[in-house]
């Protein structure tokens, strides 16, 4: 059952709705229903058509997990489907075109997979690029077994929407007639917290794609088809800022802060810490602290074993520190990221790059509902693993960047940008954030610097 997730009745019969909108089933016609789990889509069509008195599409329902094959095929014994127990990826013998295809994918990772899966997958698939998941091979699959003028209806996550490793996707998409995305309630699977999202193809084609958002709010788009992210469309457009000047073109480092695996050792009030460790540490915050405090005070302190340079010394020089954590030895040997033979017990998962760290810099939280950038003007904080730091270029002035950041276009840009996690909440990662158009000045305070340098 890797990757099944059940759709819920209620979705499986809106599906359906829009599959067969302004084009109802015809006698003759076939659908597929690729990884079709217990079949909710077999009795969804049937439902469907039964009450608005239309013919049923012959069925054909591919499925490789044998217990739900089993129970699938029990299920619709009485129906007008052929059950194939097979691999829909790699075995599509005797799958002629379709006019419907419908589904619910399966959401299996590529770490989820073995190495020589990972290999066929990537020779046989334009769209197995970068960190794929299964569901965008079965996007496709599907589209490439179907008929001309027919259609497809899937829910799957949105984030094929916006991440680089969908842009294949989203160009195979594009070319193949998006005609909806409808990005439907959070809770529509029972106990998972998702951004599941239906889509339509048309292979008819269509100038352009109706969004329906979770608001309900409907806007017609026009979707780039270079592979470039969706996001900016689906959400109503971003702000016009091109520059031809990014945040990564201003920025040294955009970067996670430390993880450490066991915070509950190195973090601690600094009222708390002991005083022979005030060598040993810095002042940190994390992410929510972040918010609370309205900055980086925190309160707290990191105990930090790698010296300015990033280096971790060896045991006979720690002193006090390795007094100290020789204490913990065995919670910080049993942490997941260590390895014994590999790693120091007392390192953490990386070495950090202290000296990037140790400066004037702007924060901000790895998850928010709304972006904002706080200033490090002491150099001294030391971020955890749910804050970003940005480390300006020689000649950008921190303030004038705070305050674009902060300011409405940039806010605007990002929110039309970033992935969404829970809760409607903003994902904001480094890959992201050196996108960010920013204003010529910073790129021509950048451009004075080098040039007085080289000069």
């Amino acid at each position: 059952m890797r990757g099944h997730v059940p759709t819920p009745d209620r979705l499986a019969d809106k599906m359906v709705e829009k599959l067969f909108r302004d084009n109802p089933p015809e006698d003759g016609e076939r659908i597929l229903y690729p990884g079709c789990g217990r079949g909710p889509f077999i009795s969804a069509v049937h439902r469907y058509c039964d009450s608005n008195d239309f013919p049923v599409p012959e069925g054909v329902a591919v499925e490789i997990d044998p217990e739900l094959y089993e129970d699938a095929r029990k299920r619709h014994k009485d129906k007008e489907v052929e059950f194939l127990e097979r691999d829909f990826l790699t075995d599509s013998d005797g799958l002629d075109k379709f006019e419907y295809v419908l589904g619910n994918p399966p959401y299996i990772p590529i770490e989820g997979l073995e190495e020589d899966e990972k290999g066929r997958y990537r020779r046989e698939f334009e769209t197995a690029e970068g960190r794929f998941d299964l569901y965008v091979l079965f996007f496709e699959q599907a589209i490439d077994l179907l008929s001309s003028g027919g259609r497809l209806c899937f829910v799957t996550p949105e984030k094929f929407e916006y991440t680089e490793t969908t842009a294949a996707l989203r160009r195979v998409l594009a070319s193949s007639g998006v005609e909806e995305i409808h990005h439907v309630d959070e809770d529509s699977f029972e106990g998972l917290v998702t951004y599941p999202t239906v889509t339509v193809i048309d292979a008819d084609g269509r100038n352009e794609t109706r969004v329906v958002g979770r608001d309900g709010e409907v806007r017609d788009v026009d979707l780039p088809d270079d592979g470039s992210s969706w996001a900016a469309a689906v959400r109503g457009g971003e702000p016009d800022i091109e520059t031809g000047v990014t945040l990564g073109d201003v920025c040294r480092r955009i970067s996670c802060g430390v993880a450490t695996g066991a915070d509950k050792v190195f973090v601690m009030d600094r009222e708390e810490a002991p005083p022979q460790l005030d060598d040993w540490t810095y002042p940190t915050t994390s992410g929510k602290q972040l918010r609370i405090n309205d900055g980086p005070e925190s309160g707290q302190v990191f105990v930090c074993p790698y010296d300015a340079d990033g280096r971790l010394p060896s045991r006979d020089e720690l002193g006090d520190f390795g007094d100290w954590a020789s204490l913990y030895r065995e919670r910080l040997e049993d942490r997941s990221c260590y390895e014994k033979g590999k790693q120091v017990w007392y390192g953490w998962h990386e070495n950090p790059p202290m000296d990037d760290i140790l400066q004037r810099k702007l924060l901000c939280k790895d998850v928010t509902e709304e972006p904002h950038f706080w200033r490090d003007d002491s150099g001294e904080v030391v971020p955890r693993h749910s804050v970003y730091y940005l480390i300006p270029e020689e000649g950008v002035d921190i303030e004038e960047l705070q305050e674009y950041l902060n300011s409405g276009d940039a806010q605007a840009w990002l929110e039309a940008n970033c992935q969404r996690a829970a809760n409607g909440f903003l994902r904001l990662q480094s890959t992201v954030m050196k996108q960010l158009p920013v204003p010529e000045q910073f790129g021509h305070h950048r451009q004075s610097t080098l040039t007085a340098e080289t000069g």
